[in-house]
């Protein structure tokens, strides 16, 4: 963790605990007046100052390891970021960097110097075309409402802005029957840092099928600042069955678990792998036709009431998939074992907003606690000579069975995504101690196909990882490299 990200999230920690202090003794001083009134001053300043934590801007800060106190100026529009950028770059004599929301930098345990803040750089230009500064969620929900259409997939954490998303190799859950990430981005509106010249010369709409290469090869050149959605290339909001998969090892064949989560219907899919538990732990989403097919059905209030159909999500069932998924693989391997309560039916757009909201800031104060790093490692897997299906599974398995292994052994947890089982593009996200990393990628080794591997460039990079992959001699390549492989 950085010393500056650190040191400013212990502020609301710190924060509340001193306004608990001065409530306190305003109370227990309350037959001085003077006293009383100066303390209840302090802790309403104090209570201001912790209330501004939870502001975009604030947080962004804070997360890129800046200050998050004091009045600052930030771009509205494309052409006050040029002015901002071009301002930072007179001042420091150095290309500035950008932050959206700031959650890449904090995965990515990063400090962002002489940065120009988009968290103000937000709605919409016109009807499919928004500022990179827009929020994930509210860019989706705008054309949901418009068009009645939705993204195909998205990354899990929908606060991240369509900037950083589109800019860095963010994706979502996206199966065999559904479309990657980026699937509907047409154009984006870009600055070129190149130099303080290429800045002043203003932005242009670049295809972003052209650019994004860009992105990858040449990080902080260009800065994105308005994306264009092609809305014929958006899904239908349809309904999807939602069902539960537990893989566990087999040296031989695919267990029936990996065949039924690698159904080519599955529009999402997840899997998960920790070392709280001895199985992985996955999701499936698979078009849902309500003319035709009938729900199940659930307590209406969970535990008791009458029945009503399974519709997700209802109450906290969204944050408690996720974190029976997720935080309970690492921490203790809890989850709802009756396959029942996990065959709700969902709207494609709820179903990619998997991830729980993490702006509270006891999320990133956790992670930090953890002793943990989240690193993402992006390849394909190794190919088979006149491939079947059955040895396409096998493969697949074989991965399974890797980190099943590994997690016997290792303290952390793993997410596997994967899409296309013919392509065998596969992204494994871990959260590890970073001393650990060396394990996983000698786990992960024998299924990269030539070796190659990439790293999710808005999470974790750090000496741990990178040295790791040195010495395992493998090829650290760009994550847009991979996905051509």
């Amino acid at each position: 963790m950085v010393a500056s990200t650190a040191l400013w999230l212990a502020c609301a920690p710190v924060l509340v605990a001193a306004f608990a202090a001065l409530v306190a003794g305003a109370v227990l001083l309350r037959d001085n007046l003077v006293a009383s009134v100066l303390l209840g001053a302090a802790a309403l300043l104090v209570l201001l100052l912790r209330l501004r934590l939870g502001a975009a801007g604030a947080r962004a800060r804070l997360l890129s390891g800046n200050s998050p106190f004091g009045c600052f100026r930030s771009p509205q529009t494309p052409l006050d970021l040029v002015d901002a950028l071009c301002a930072v770059w007179r001042a420091t004599g150095r290309r500035p960097t950008v932050v959206g929301s700031g959650w890449g930098w904090f995965l990515s345990r990063a400090h962002a110097r002489d940065a120009v803040f988009t968290h103000r750089l937000k709605g919409k230009v016109n009807d499919h075309t928004f500022l990179a500064g827009t929020e994930l969620r509210d860019a989706e929900a705008a054309l949901r409402k418009a068009h009645g259409r939705t993204f195909w997939s998205t990354p899990t954490m929908q606060r991240i802005s369509i900037g950083s998303w589109l800019a860095r190799s963010c994706h979502g859950n996206a199966g065999a029957a559904g479309k990657p990430s980026s699937h509907a981005a047409a154009r984006v509106l870009v600055v070129d840092l190149t130099s303080l010249a290429t800045a002043r010369e203003g932005a242009r709409w670049a295809e972003y099928a052209e650019i994004k290469r860009e992105f990858d090869a040449r990080p902080g050149r260009f800065v994105v600042a308005a994306v264009a959605f092609d809305v014929e290339r958006m899904a239908q909001d349809a309904w999807l069955q939602k069902n539960r998969v537990d893989v566990g090892v087999d040296r031989y064949a695919a267990t029936p678990a990996l065949r039924e989560w690698l159904t080519p219907e599955a529009v999402l899919r997840v899997l998960f792998f920790g070392s709280a538990r001895r199985v992985g732990i996955g999701v499936t989403y698979a078009a849902f036709d309500p003319e035709e097919d009938t729900p199940d059905v659930r307590r209406e209030c969970d535990c008791f009431g009458r029945m009503v159909p399974h519709v997700d999500p209802h109450g906290c069932s969204a944050a408690c998939m996720s974190m029976q998924l997720d935080t309970c693989s690492l921490v203790c391997g809890w989850y709802e074992t009756t396959k029942r309560s996990w065959r709700g039916v969902i709207r494609l757009h709820d179903a990619n907003a998997f991830s729980p909201d993490p702006s509270w800031l006891g999320f990133p104060a956790i992670a930090l606690l953890s002793g943990t790093v989240n690193y993402e490692l992006i390849f394909v897997l190794t190919q088979i000579v006149a491939p079947t299906p059955r040895s396409q599974e096998l493969r697949v398995q074989k991965l399974c069975n890797a980190l099943l292994t590994l997690y016997e052994t290792v303290w952390g947890r793993s997410e596997l995504r994967m899409g296309s089982l013919d392509k065998g593009l596969v992204f494994v996200d871990c959260i590890t101690r970073e001393r650990d990393a060396p394990a996983v990628i000698a786990a992960l080794k024998p299924h990269m196909h030539m070796q190659t591997v990439a790293l999710h460039d808005a999470k974790f990079q750090g000496d741990g990882v990178t040295s790791a992959i040195r010495e395992a001699g493998l090829i650290l390549k760009t994550p847009r490299v991979v996905f051509s492989l």
